[in-house]
């Protein structure tokens, strides 16, 4: 079995979405023993640390465990936590639907509004400083794990306003605004959960979270999107890939 040395989908995740259909098709069911990682790196042509690689992020989900002597076996067929990985632009939408997970959204409010200096700012807005602004929260399994915050300059994108917008926003913008999410800049801060975010998670009191700002651009490094997302801090862990570590003397 080959796998697609042209894509930009590392080896090791193309592995792990390989073991997720398996799953999700019911190939392999709970209680069931995995192929060993020996088997794995033989039947993908990798070494085995890239298969290690693969299953590991089924054990920070939950969904398999290593036993000493016995093999790795599936105890859980969806993922008892939310992984979000850093090497993609990600829809919420296609994650949660490789994870297995029912994704839906919840719109609390989708108006045009005056940007902030700062805002403005970002986007490199002109004269015309109006922005689309969506409040949605992001549901896995019906569950509010995830809040959104969105800006994107009006005139481009005031359209989206008579759209269905509880849909995956960036399906919108790639099919019909025909725009290329390219890249992306991302800030991470800890945070606690508003009053209003509490309501929204349906916690009550001081509750972590992490926040996350990330500027999406487009090919030619025009900012199309600022985005503050809240994540829930019980059901997500951020996946990050670090390249190798260069000695400068």
């Amino acid at each position: 079995m080959e796998l697609d040395t042209t894509s930009h989908i590392p080896k090791y995740a193309q592995i792990r979405n390989w073991i997720q259909a398996m799953i999700s098709r019911g190939r392999i069911r709970k209680g069931d023993k995995l192929p060993t990682e020996e088997e794995l790196a033989k039947m993908f042509n990798v070494n085995r640390m890239t298969v290690r690689q693969a299953i590991d992020t089924f054990v920070i989900q939950k969904m398999v465990v290593r036993q000493r002597g016995r093999g790795t076996f599936l105890v859980n067929e969806k993922p008892q936590e939310l992984v979000y990985e850093l090497d993609n632009i990600t829809s919420f939408t296609d994650k949660m639907k490789t994870m297995g997970i029912t994704p839906s959204t919840q719109t609390y409010e989708s108006d045009v509004i005056e940007a902030t200096d700062e805002i403005a700012d970002i986007l490199q807005l002109g004269s015309d400083r109006r922005v689309v602004y969506l409040w949605r929260a992001k549901l896995a399994n019906r569950e509010p794990v995830l809040i959104q915050r969105h800006y994107l300059p009006y005139q481009e994108f005031k359209d989206i306003l008579e759209m269905d917008i509880n849909q995956s926003l960036y399906h919108l913008l790639v099919e019909e605004f025909a725009i290329t999410l390219h890249h992306s800049t991302q800030i991470f801060s800890a945070s606690l959960a508003t009053e209003e975010d509490q309501k929204i998670f349906g916690i009550f009191g001081p509750f972590p979270c992490i926040v996350l700002e990330s500027v999406i651009y487009d090919e030619s490094n025009i900012p199309i999107e600022l985005l503050y997302s809240t994540y829930r801090g019980d059901r997500y862990r951020f996946e990050v890939h670090s390249g190798q570590y260069i000695f400068q003397k």
